[in-house]
């Protein structure tokens, strides 16, 4: 890329609900954009859609699947044989894993928290020289205020490494709560690990946004309950409001050189007590190294 080309953003999920509509605003502010999704048959139809609106958009697709350390690490590479800088990350893919028994990534992890965590924990670190030579760059990393056990009732987190893999119990609220909070806990890590490098590293929650829930949903029940019922209420977000917070965070001028912040409706929040334990984070950090193979060398 020449020296006026457009700055970079990459965002993984970016083909539909939320992620879509953040690339598309992205899009438009004139970012270069790479979705980075699992399905490729849905990010050209994503590409097509911002193109009918904005014909000169510039907006690309990497397969990647978070569930697979394989594929992360041919995303990674995929993206850097192209030569581009890397200004914004935004780690969005992921979700909840309903059902009542765990299910597992291709390495063996339970699926919530190896998406949601491992995936873009290992991606992050794969692309940091990238970001740190395109700096000032910033990695936002989507979390949720359910992190926190003050926040809308329900089973509090419960991140036991003894049960990571469901071997004492599975409860899927409990551990999408798990992996949220593990997402605090890498924001805040990692932002301390980038001092000095200008690059950033803030949490954004975008809210209980029930359109984009429907999308993934199959019962046509359940697809009218979340965009018809659900998206009528008072606490619910909308994906122009969920996708604005990601703006925010990811373009704001105020927030250049700012990081270690948890972003809720587009203004910092303070996020629960557990996930500012620095040494609960660093425990974290080394133990999703090694689970991820970093510490490996390649011959």
């Amino acid at each position: 890329m020449s020296v006026d080309s457009p700055r970079v953003a990459m965002i993984t999920g970016g083909n539909s609900g939320i992620g879509f509509a953040t690339a598309t605003k992205l899009a438009a502010h004139g970012f270069h954009v790479i979705m980075a999704s699992r399905n490729q048959q849905t990010s050209a139809q994503a590409i097509a859609r911002i193109r009918a609106r904005q014909p000169d958009a510039r907006v690309e697709s990497i397969p990647l699947d978070l569930a697979s350390f394989a594929s992360v690490r041919q995303c990674a590479v995929a993206f850097q044989a192209k030569g581009y800088p890397l200004h914004v990350l935004i780690n969005n893919a992921g979700g909840s894993i309903p059902g009542k028994q765990a299910r597992f990534t291709a390495d063996g992890f339970e699926m919530t928290f190896g998406t949601n965590h491992l995936g873009h924990f290992l991606f992050t670190n794969l692309l940091l020289d990238n970001l740190t030579r395109s700096a000032p760059a910033r990695v936002i990393t989507v979390s949720s205020q359910l992190h926190n056990p003050q926040y809308a009732g329900g089973k509090p987190p419960d991140f036991d490494y003894d049960n990571l893999k469901g071997e004492k119990y599975y409860d899927a609220n409990v551990f999408y709560r798990n992996s949220k909070l593990a997402n605090m806990w890498f924001t805040y890590e990692l932002q301390r690990r980038l001092t000095g490098t200008g690059v950033t590293s803030n949490a954004v929650c975008p809210g209980f946004v029930p359109e984009a829930i429907a999308d993934r949903r199959t019962s046509p029940v359940e697809r009218f309950l979340y965009k018809q019922i659900l998206a009528r209420m008072p606490f619910a977000r909308s994906l122009e409001q969920a996708s604005t917070s990601y703006m925010i965070a990811a373009t704001d001028p105020g927030l250049e050189g700012v990081g270690g912040k948890f972003i809720v409706d587009g203004k910092e929040r303070r996020s629960s007590e557990e996930s500012y334990d620095e040494q609960k984070a660093r425990r974290l950090w080394d133990a999703s190294w090694a689970w991820c193979g970093l510490n490996v060398i390649d011959p």
